[in-house]
């Protein structure tokens, strides 16, 4: 249930909770073009309810390339893909399987013995890259579309007479 003093309702549809927030399918989408750590990013992303963006499909890496970024920016994007866990085991922050990659050509590589344990989407190509978390860069928060509280209606009071009429 949502909070005191209102009501589900059940015939609205889920949406997003707020003006910046973009939809694609069962999801929001928040862009943040200020550069952060991955760590400081995903912070900003669970201040929201949200995380950091996770990519399940080419239609959704496909539509964040052209909706969101692809020629609107010249940053390279934080998304939530890691291996903190496990160097070479990939996972998202969002707990979401891994059932796909958009991985550059040669990546992930650790270059030059690095330790590149997170990941960012080419504003280029929307290709993936690991990196080290502590380079800073744009990002996406996602989360799940909410059923947004509503007022309860007014009730009618029906007043009750005491005493003599």
């Amino acid at each position: 249930m949502c909070c005191l003093n209102s009501y589900f309702d059940s015939s609205a549809e889920l949406s997003c909770s707020g003006p910046d927030w973009y939809e694609f399918g069962e999801f929001c989408y928040k862009p943040y073009g200020d550069k952060k750590t991955w760590h400081a990013a995903r912070g900003e992303c669970r201040k929201l309810g949200a995380d950091l963006v996770s990519i399940q499909s080419m239609t959704e890496q496909s539509w964040l390339e052209s909706y969101l970024y692809m020629g609107k920016t010249t940053n390279d994007v934080w998304i939530g893909l890691n291996d903190m866990g496990f160097s070479g085991l990939f996972s998202w922050s969002d707990n979401h399987w891994v059932t796909f990659t958009y991985w550059a050509p040669g990546e992930p590589n650790n270059h030059q013995g690095f330790n590149e344990d997170c990941v960012e989407m080419f504003y280029q190509t929307g290709r993936w890259n690991d990196v080290p978390c502590t380079e800073l860069n744009t990002y996406i928060c996602k989360m799940p579309k909410v059923q947004i509280c509503r007022s309860a209606p007014e009730q009618a009071v029906n007043p009750l007479f005491l005493g003599r009429h």
